[in-house]
């Protein structure tokens, strides 16, 4: 990488750092212990986990959500405190993870003499994308943990299986069965995603050899779809436990609430009106909120500083799919697959806008990957 890249990294680290550490002043001094601010709204699941880490390391009964709970208690037990500083700065280096994860993503994927565009570009979105910044700074969240392990189970997996690395395949798969059992064990239906993308991949690349067609993709998924809600919506899938008929009543369950549901219907009595629907919300989760699905200013914020900039994204990747190589590919496959999923369980904004972050990972790398190369070429005809 050329200084100036590692010069956006640097300022990447001190945005979330300080980000992080002036909330958690904040916080503390209104008699918050250094979690979120009541400013923003909502609960807040960072108050939740560090409750339950507390109860953890005491041996007092606690609620399991997720492995995150455990790591935040052992944290606390090892250094003796219940500091919620400490919790932040291991967050923190989540982040860091996060970022250096899709550089080597992208350093994958890109040509070497076009790179240090292309890492500029991404490291500059990821720093200014506002969910991203927000669930990885203002609280104690597990979600940056989702995040980096879901990129790092992407980046074996093209080590792995795609592009050949430099380190003995054992090592790789040794590490790519930890990441995805990290990333099950912060969130189920994550890991689910990446398994589901990562056999569509390759099932295709077994079959055809050659680049992964997207239309391929997109037959393979309509079908196994439609026959899985007409005879299977109510067997419980593999690592969520969960039937479709459950995950539909849950979001059911939303749908009275108002506030930012987007307020789709998926629980219909037939498959055409449920695809319907279900494209809808597809579209809602991916862009959204749409201008009439505003509601207040925070959905509005979304759409301004979010919406608009994804929709240029997949214009612009649209024109060039045809340019994409396998590893670009998986990426899209993974992100398809991702939205897919969500789309079906999710009819809130605010849990979207944070959900959608790990489908929007790697549509933003491989954009950076695109757009740096198109900057290269035209710097080098001129």
């Amino acid at each position: 990488m050329k200084i100036q890249t590692y010069l956006y990294v640097v300022s990447y680290s001190i945005l979330y750092f300080l980000l992080s550490v002036i909330i958690y002043y904040m916080s503390y001094s209104s008699g918050y212990q250094g979690l979120a601010l009541p400013i923003f709204g909502g609960g807040d699941d960072g108050q939740f986990y560090y409750e339950q880490a507390l109860k953890f390391i005491n041996g007092e009964p606690y609620v399991y959500t997720s492995i995150h709970i455990w790591i935040l208690g052992a944290i606390l037990k090892v250094f003796h405190t219940d500091n919620v500083m400490l919790l932040r700065i291991f967050n923190f280096t989540g982040s860091i993870l996060l970022i250096a994860l899709a550089l080597l993503i992208l350093k994958k994927i890109t040509s070497p003499k076009a790179f240090h565009i292309s890492a500029s570009l991404l490291v500059a979105l990821l720093s200014v994308y506002p969910s991203l910044l927000l669930n990885s700074t203002l609280s104690i969240y597990r979600d940056v943990w989702i995040y980096a392990f879901f990129l790092w189970s992407c980046y074996l997996f093209i080590v792995l299986y795609i592009e050949k690395g430099r380190w003995p395949k054992l090592i790789s798969g040794v590490l790519l069965i930890f990441s995805m059992l990290m990333l099950g064990g912060y969130r189920k239906y994550a890991l689910l995603s990446f398994l589901i993308a990562a056999s569509i991949t390759l099932i295709l690349n077994v079959l055809s050899r050659k680049n992964v067609n997207l239309l391929k993709v997109g037959g393979i998924l309509f079908v196994g779809l439609s026959v899985f809600y007409i005879l299977f919506r109510n067997v419980q899938v593999p690592v969520i436990g969960l039937s479709f008929s459950d995950v539909l009543k849950y979001r059911q369950l939303g749908l009275e609430m108002g506030g930012s549901q987007m307020g789709i219907s998926l629980d219909q009595p037939n498959v055409i009106l449920f695809y319907v629907n279900y494209f809808y919300s597809l579209i809602s989760n991916f862009f959204g909120p749409l201008p009439w699905q505003v509601t207040g200013g925070s959905t509005f914020i979304i759409m301004v500083t979010e919406g608009s900039l994804f929709f240029f994204i997949t214009v612009y990747l649209l024109r060039k799919v045809k340019t994409f190589s396998k590893d670009e590919f998986f990426l899209c496959i993974q992100a398809i697959v991702w939205f897919l999923l969500i789309s079906i369980s999710n009819d809130n904004f605010g849990t979207g806008s944070r959900l959608r972050i790990v489908g929007w990972l790697p549509l933003i790398i491989i954009f950076a990957k695109q757009f740096g190369e198109s900057v290269y070429q035209k710097r080098k005809a001129i």
